[in-house]
């Protein structure tokens, strides 16, 4: 009942935005939407109204419109642009409400923890609000505590939207490469981890481990002994946002230096690490009055396969010198291909978009619009890039907006090719060749050792008679599915005929006649409905 509840709100929602056409066409509001609930906003585009009916659908919609704003593979330019205002607020639940939720995770009064709480948030989201404390020993914490029953609401709209996504994919074959079911399961997993507060303390210790030695940052405590499930605890911090440029100049901070400090912490999270912040936009980042640069919420964590970071380092080289072969290369290895036998079309579109630039020194382009164009160009020739790229991408493209804040005149491909021919020299490391090398001979000498053994289990199930071969057939799914539905349609004339009968052999008796009428007016009704089918799908 709540899904069928949430699935009307849903619906009633797309209508309201004026999509009732699309409702209709996937099959999903038929019986649900009356006439009398549709509306039309004619004053807005297409892309708007989708933004503002994710906006009205709550958090998990809000969740998801903010990750497909990042995925160019499947999302067009105009909608990306429109889902990027997509802003992570809600209306602030009762201080009363999240309080009562902290002292269910802390199980204690709060004078055996605290010695001082400001009872008033400092900050809200859609899935959390922001308190300010002071434990025993004097040290200052910032107290996230997830809003109550939201998990449980977010799950309830992951349901409906793997049932609507099965839905709109099954009604728009042309929609298949997009793998919208797919999305939509990583979506939730994603999701999911972030309604799990350890995972984001697990994801800072590992960002503070990383970063121990490093002056130029610093990464908040997390006290473990508080944090749950629900409630994350953290080393409050005091700073000024990147975006405060006022402050930053009034303070007298050199924004040169910080923007150059931005772009390298980012580029040593990427490349040093494969572990960075996915998220690093102006909000997000403070700096202390020591000039110490903080990055904050570690809620969304990117990393990538050590085979892919080598070849984005070739991307960028390939880059900075203008080669399309060398761009080409590295995004058809990402994309998994090892031959693409439209590889020189492929080097031909990227030539003609780096011809755009030729006339522009690297200091004067943008590389993060360059990135989002190769991508552009390869999804036209259906390559699919992993998950991970995207939240990479975005990184980039953020931290380079962040930098450009601060220092008009930061070059960030320049800043980022150390670090790029860095990972591409340690490839070739003497020792890093013999460790592979050592590995392969090692799988080598596992199948060999395994290899009698394998063949005579073999031996053995073929003497026993249990050797078996295992047969599948492809492309028979939609005559199957046709099958399937005209024996329904042929049990179902089964049925209506028996009925028809056993009322014409009830009526024969005068007491029981009624009966036979009801028996009869039941067959007549489902045998109505059943040719009313089969005329507006024009089966006969």
């Amino acid at each position: 009942m709540h899904e069928l509840g949430r699935a009307r709100e849903i619906i009633g929602v797309v209508v309201k935005y004026g999509f009732q056409d699309w409702v209709s066409n996937n099959g999903l509001g038929r019986y649900l939407v009356t006439r009398k609930r549709l509306a039309r906003i004619e004053s807005y585009t297409k892309w708007e109204r989708i933004r503002m009916a994710l906006e009205e659908l709550g958090p998990t919609f809000i969740k998801l419109g903010q990750i497909l704003a990042d995925r160019i593979d499947i999302v067009p330019k105009e909608l990306r642009e429109e889902l990027g205002r997509l802003r992570d607020e809600a209306n602030p639940m009762p201080d009363e409400t999240a309080i009562r939720e902290i002292e269910k995770q802390i199980k204690h009064p709060f004078d055996q923890i605290f010695t001082n709480f400001n009872y008033k948030r400092i900050a809200s989201a859609s899935l959390s609000q922001v308190y300010h404390a002071v434990l025993l020993n004097g040290e200052e914490v910032c107290i996230k505590i997830q809003r109550p029953g939201i998990e449980k609401k977010i799950n309830l709209d992951l349901n409906l939207m793997n049932y609507f996504a099965a839905r709109i994919q099954k009604s728009n074959p042309e929609m298949e490469a997009l793998d919208i079911v797919g999305a939509i399961r990583e979506f939730g997993r994603t999701i999911n981890k972030e309604l799990d507060f350890r995972h984001e303390a697990g994801n800072v210790i590992r960002f503070r481990h990383n970063f121990e030695n490093n002056p130029d940052i610093y990464v908040p405590k997390v006290y473990l002994e508080f944090t749950t499930q629900k409630m994350l605890v953290e080393e409050f911090i005091y700073g000024t946002k990147v975006s405060e440029m006022t402050t930053l100049l009034s303070k007298g901070f050199d924004t040169k230096a910080l923007a150059l400090k931005a772009g390298k912490l980012l580029f040593e999270q990427i490349f040093n690490h494969s572990f960075f912040h996915a998220d690093p936009h102006p909000g997000n980042i403070f700096v202390r009055d020591d000039q110490v640069i903080v990055f904050l919420d570690y809620g969304m964590m990117g990393s990538l396969r050590e085979e892919y970071m080598n070849q984005l380092g070739k991307y960028v080289l390939g880059y900075l010198r203008r080669n399309p072969r060398e761009i080409s290369r590295a995004l058809v290895a990402l994309s998994g291909k090892k031959i693409f036998n439209q590889f020189r079309e492929l080097e031909f579109q990227i030539s003609e978009m780096l011809a755009q630039y030729q006339y522009l020194s690297l200091h004067e382009m943008d590389f993060g619009k360059v990135m989002n164009e190769s991508i552009d160009i390869i999804v036209k020739f259906g390559l699919r890039l992993p998950a991970g790229i995207f939240l990479l991408i975005k990184s980039l493209i953020t931290i380079e907006r962040v930098a450009v804040t601060l220092y008009p005149e930061i070059d960030i491909a320049a800043e980022m090719k150390p670090y790029a021919a860095n990972l591409i020299s340690r490839q070739y490391d003497p020792k890093h060749i013999a460790s592979e090398v050592f590995d392969y001979l090692m799988e080598y000498y596992k199948l060999i050792k395994d290899l009698p053994s394998e063949i005579n289990d073999l031996l053995y199930r073929i003497r026993e008679g249990k050797f078996r071969f295992q047969i599948e057939h492809s492309g028979f799914e939609p005559l199957l599915e046709h099958m399937d539905m005209a024996s329904n349609r042929i049990s179902m004339a089964i049925v209506v005929a028996g009925l028809v009968i056993g009322a014409s052999v009830i009526s024969r008796y005068e007491d029981i006649r009624w009966i036979g009428t009801i028996i009869f007016f039941l067959a007549g009704f489902f045998g109505f409905w059943l040719l009313i089918r089969l005329f507006r799908r024009n089966k006969f």
